[in-house]
């Protein structure tokens, strides 16, 4: 994409020819059987919406951490709820610091996105979204 583009930040880039395109995922692939429900729709979510750029042969495993995680947070959150206990209220906020982090990785956030040439996000003016609202 930067190639594309003309390197607009000016920045080294790779020789052309050690560049490997990664295989893209053709649908959800199956999930594992241990996964929770929490980790099975971020399964989906995961595969849907990244199928992009989300590589089956490389970002599987990547992919499958994410979604323990987020059975974890779920696990972690509901025995904070029973008990209120502050230590276990430390523990949400450390596995959900984790999964952001796992989901980052994977390209899920604006500068994650970004950093993999995936999107772009644009700020639009108020006077931009008011001429559009008007034509359209």
């Amino acid at each position: 994409m930067k190639r594309r583009l003309g390197n607009p930040g000016k920045r080294a880039l790779p020789v052309e020819g050690t560049v490997v395109a990664l295989p893209m995922a053709e649908g959800v692939p199956e999930c594992p059987v241990d996964f929770g429900l929490e980790a099975r729709r971020l399964w989906e979510r995961v595969w849907q919406s990244g199928i992009t750029w989300i590589s089956p042969t490389s970002d599987a495993e990547a992919a499958e951490q994410a979604c323990r995680l987020a059975d974890d947070v779920a696990v972690a959150r509901e025995r904070y709820r029973a008990t209120r206990d502050p230590a276990d209220g430390r523990m949400v906020a450390t596995f959900h610091r984790e999964l952001a982090s796992a989901l980052s990785s994977l390209g899920f956030d604006p500068a994650a996105r970004t950093r993999l040439g995936v999107a772009e996000v644009t700020r639009v003016s108020k006077l931009e979204a008011l001429r559009a609202k008007r034509e359209g």
